[in-house]
């Protein structure tokens, strides 16, 4: 089955946030609420591919490419943390720098909503409102191929010779990031390798596979969701199998205080492009 027409993307816009260039795009009217869009691992901005124009209906929205990923910077992480702190700065600074000077609802998946949460305990007085899509940060057993990477001595050497090739990427996606095989794009992997395919964005992409989405870090990160103080929803995919609904989502849920949990049917880990009118509805009701 071929994937779905996509919708125009707004065009790649570029700001200097700090000390670092950064892409995104920006979409919906200027008098809607604002939105940051923060996506995960080895994504960019076109994780919400499938849904710029109903985002663009409810927000006045800007998607970010993370620091190490898609077009903005991939500094060496030898002088870069690449942990949950650093992005949660990165991100007020660009939202600084493009002017957000009110209360901006966060918007953030997988990797992205652990930045995203890190933002929001830090920083409660920016945020309206916190939706996370499928957010990593508790601890669970990462699938084989990433334990193998992360494993002391040859995970670093096995990521930096196989970590961008077609069939370990194919196979991650398919098996598991995706409920449905139905869904894959060879466009995404195609932007998957064009990341990887630079020394700078491996590097990148290992620091965070190691700072970021790591059960080790989970262990501590797991206990600031109880930090979270403002108003939070969760959007999570039924069926997503590297951060499962029972053991994260509903964990997540139990210890920000209020939080709502609306879950995707038949949606593995990314809702926005698995099942992208159930996320909307999902996202109208987080936002009301």
């Amino acid at each position: 089955m071929s994937p779905p027409t996509l919708p125009e993307q707004p065009p790649k816009r570029f700001v200097t946030a700090g000390r670092h260039r950064v892409c995104y795009v920006e979409g919906g009217r200027p008098e809607l609420p604002k939105a940051i869009l923060l996506h995960g691992w080895i994504a960019s901005h076109a994780l919400y591919r499938r849904v710029w124009l109903e985002l663009g209906e409810l927000f006045h929205f800007f998607a970010l490419d993370l620091i190490g990923f898609g077009d903005s910077d991939k500094p060496d992480p030898a002088t870069t943390a690449y942990d949950a702190p650093f992005y949660a700065e990165q991100v007020l600074a660009f939202a600084d720098t493009i002017g957000l000077k009110d209360p901006f609802h966060l918007v953030a998946q997988s990797m992205g909503g652990m930045a995203a949460t890190e933002l929001a305990v830090r920083h409660p007085e920016r945020i309206k409102r916190l939706v996370l899509i499928d957010s990593a940060g508790i601890e669970v057993p990462p699938p084989l191929i990433g334990m193998v990477l992360q494993a002391p001595l040859i995970g670093k050497p096995l990521f930096m010779a196989l970590g961008g090739t077609r069939k370990t990427l194919d196979d991650f996606l398919k098996k598991d990031v995706y409920h449905e095989a139905s869904v894959y794009d060879p466009a995404v992997v195609d932007n998957m390798q064009r990341i990887l395919g630079e020394p700078a964005g491996k590097a990148a992409a290992y620091a965070t596979l190691t700072r970021m989405v790591s059960p080790k870090v989970y262990k501590t990160f797991s206990a600031r969701f109880a930090d979270v103080r403002v108003p939070t929803a969760l959007i999570w995919g039924e069926r997503d199998k590297l951060f499962p609904l029972e053991r994260c989502g509903r964990t997540i849920a139990g210890r920000i205080a209020g939080a709502r949990l609306h879950v995707v049917k038949e949606s593995g880990h990314e809702p926005p492009v698995e099942r992208p009118v159930e996320f909307i509805a999902a996202l109208k009701e987080a936002i009301a």
